[in-house]
């Protein structure tokens, strides 16, 4: 375990270098993008060591969940063209923050229980996020192979992500309430995250303002 969560620190480590190293050249939702990276290893550090120390990084995982999707809700709110879907987008956004915040005081206790209901919520809704942006791109077809566009890493991330992940997620309160090794679920979880992030690198490495530009005009 202690060998995968490195690789996977110093994985995070690299994306978001790779961000900084390219900020300049990166247009709004990829600059989003690196600092969420960078985020996410702050906050993955900060939980790894409140498991070891305090036995609990619960409180963690709650800020993750709200870092998570906040971050990537502002980069499809970028990447939407229709001003409709922009503004149910938002309405989206502002109304799922008030249920973290519910969930978190009285659904899901931060101190007690994992953010499962508010991971479900928001995997959801950035599956429809991403299914809205991939058929903006059918819409909107540019001159350029779709492998040569960051956009289509990102999208395909997310999709790959929210759609496994949040019944992993969702499984958590369970072991934790019955006492069960949960080993494998961790393991399952880092390799999950590991391929999630290569993706999203690969959506900053290829990044090219230009194109970006025009998926988003």
């Amino acid at each position: 375990m202690i060998i995968g969560l490195t690789i996977y620190y110093v994985l995070l480590l690299l994306i978001f270098a790779l961000g900084i190293a390219r900020f300049k050249k990166l247009a709004i939702p990829y600059k989003i993008l690196s600092f969420y990276v960078g985020t996410t290893l702050l906050l993955e550090l900060l939980s790894y060591i409140c498991a070891r120390k305090y036995q609990n990084n619960l409180p963690v995982e709650h800020i993750s969940s709200y870092s998570e999707f906040i971050f990537n809700a502002l980069i499809f709110y970028v990447l939407l063209k229709s001003a409709l879907i922009k503004k149910i987008a938002k309405i989206s956004i502002a109304a799922i923050t008030v249920f973290f915040i519910i969930n978190s005081i009285w659904l899901q206790p931060f101190l007690h229980s994992f953010p499962s209901n508010a991971i479900i919520v928001s995997e959801i809704t950035l599956v429809i996020f991403s299914l809205l942006v991939f058929k903006q791109m059918l819409q909107y077809p540019l001159q350029v192979n779709i492998t040569s566009q960051s956009v289509f890493w990102y999208n395909t991330a997310i999709l790959f992500y929210s759609t496994t992940v949040f019944l992993n997620f969702g499984l958590t309160n369970y072991v934790i309430k019955h006492h069960l090794n949960n080993a494998t679920y961790y393991n399952c979880r880092v390799i999950l995250n590991m391929i999630f992030y290569i993706l999203l690198g690969i959506a900053i490495f290829i990044e090219d303002k230009k194109i970006t530009a025009h998926n988003a005009e």
